[in-house]
């Protein structure tokens, strides 16, 4: 079962649409960044396509089935979720917190094998070393680092990221985005990552989606979808294009700044 796709969704919230009409699709073997400006409808279409919202119209399906039919655990086996901000510290071990990720296989307790992915990931995510800390006393950012980890952890074919690079700082962001271009090239997975970084959307992502007022106002390549007309229609600025060590980069500049 791979393969995620939404098909036409809207969803109202106090009469409003705050989607309207918009379809997306994820597969195994590429990167779907999901831009747009603050209240877009990034966050909403993702726990949308998590099967986490009531819709009004639209469907999401999962390998070919709607996705508000599979339980819980069925779902967790075939995506993971990195949320927008990681839960604020509690005191478990972040050892303990990815073993989380492996609960949709495991019975009452976890076998040697889970044991071994959980410590193989923390030690791909140079995380071996807060193994037994708890949560609690770590910072945002490492939480942060912990949830993916966690995602990881379940070994699913797709992985649902929604802004997992905004508590992280430049450093961790390219680590962390390229971790996930890895992941894709080598394991085939398909990760939606909604990020706010253009540049860092061009630079990673297969295609690019662009969210405006809840409709999708642009798909495809990022050179396609990220034009000064879609920009400046969509976040209100001018964009001026550059390329630095075959890295995109598109700035930002406020209209009429000369």
């Amino acid at each position: 079962m791979t393969g995620l796709h939404a098909h036409n969704l809207r969803q109202m919230i106090d009469g409003r649409a705050v989607l309207d009409d918009v379809s997306l699709s994820v597969t195994p073997g590429e990167i779907v960044g999901l831009v747009g400006p603050n209240g877009a409808g990034k966050s909403t279409l993702v726990r949308a396509m998590l099967g986490q919202s009531r819709l009004a119209h639209g469907e999401v399906q999962l390998g070919g089935q709607d996705i508000s039919t599979l339980s819980a655990r069925e779902r967790a086996r075939h995506i993971a979720y990195v949320p927008q901000r990681a839960p604020d510290g509690f005191p478990v071990s972040v050892f303990d917190t990815c073993l989380l990720g492996r609960t949709p296989y495991m019975g009452s307790r976890p076998a040697r094998k889970d044991i071994a992915i959980v410590e193989q990931v923390l030690d791909q995510l140079q995380l071996a070393d807060l193994a037994f800390r708890t949560m609690d006393a770590l910072s945002g950012g490492e939480r942060q680092r912990v949830m993916l980890a966690r995602a990881l952890a379940q070994q699913t074919p797709l992985i649902v990221l929604d802004e997992p690079t905004s508590a992280l700082d430049i450093g961790n962001q390219l680590f962390t985005l390229r971790l996930l271009a890895d992941q894709v090239r080598d394991q085939g997975i398909g990760v939606l990552v909604a990020i706010h970084d253009l540049s860092l959307a061009a630079r990673f992502a297969t295609r690019v989606a662009l969210l405006h007022r809840g409709k999708m106002l642009a798909e495809g390549a990022w050179r396609d979808t990220l034009t000064t007309q879609t920009i400046r229609q969509s976040y209100g600025v001018e964009a001026e294009f550059g390329q630095l060590r075959d890295a995109p980069i598109i700035a930002p500049f406020e209209v009429g700044a000369s």
